[in-house]
Order: structure tokens, then sequence, then C-alpha cells
């Protein structure tokens, strides 16, 4: 019985490391969305320099959250 345990035991982690990756993945790219979102509104409201970096920031964090994720 140990001997299965012990063979099992690293595809379990690597099954847990590989799915926290992704999680971890869409939180950032769903959170850069939003981030991206405000900096728009914030351009349409002729804040020109604070959404141009909002929407750095959030095309950035999307980005690399996709890539997390293995999309891109």
């Amino acid at each position: 019985m140990t001997h299965v345990l012990a063979l099992a035991l690293p595809l379990v982690v690597g099954d847990v490391g590989g799915t926290l990756k992704v999680v971890i993945g869409v939180v950032l790219a769903l959170a850069g969305l939003g981030i991206l979102l405000m900096g728009a509104i914030a351009m349409a409201d002729k804040a020109i320099q604070k959404g141009g970096i909002a929407l750095g920031l959030g095309a950035a964090m999307i980005v690399a959250g996709l890539w997390m994720v293995g999309a891109l």
C-alpha cells in the first residue's frame, strides 16, 4: 500500500501546482480587465495621464495572466 502512495504523491503534488498556476493566472487576468476598464473610464473623463497608466497596467496584467494560463 505504501508503494502505491509513493507513486501517486508526486502526481497529485504536480497537479495541484498546475491547477494553482491556472487559478492565479485567471484571477490576474480578471483583475487586469477591471483595471483596464477603470483606465478607459478615466481617459473618457479626461484624466489622460492616470487613465493611460491604468490602461497600460491592466493590459500588462491581462497578458501576464493569459501567459500563466497558457493561452499565449
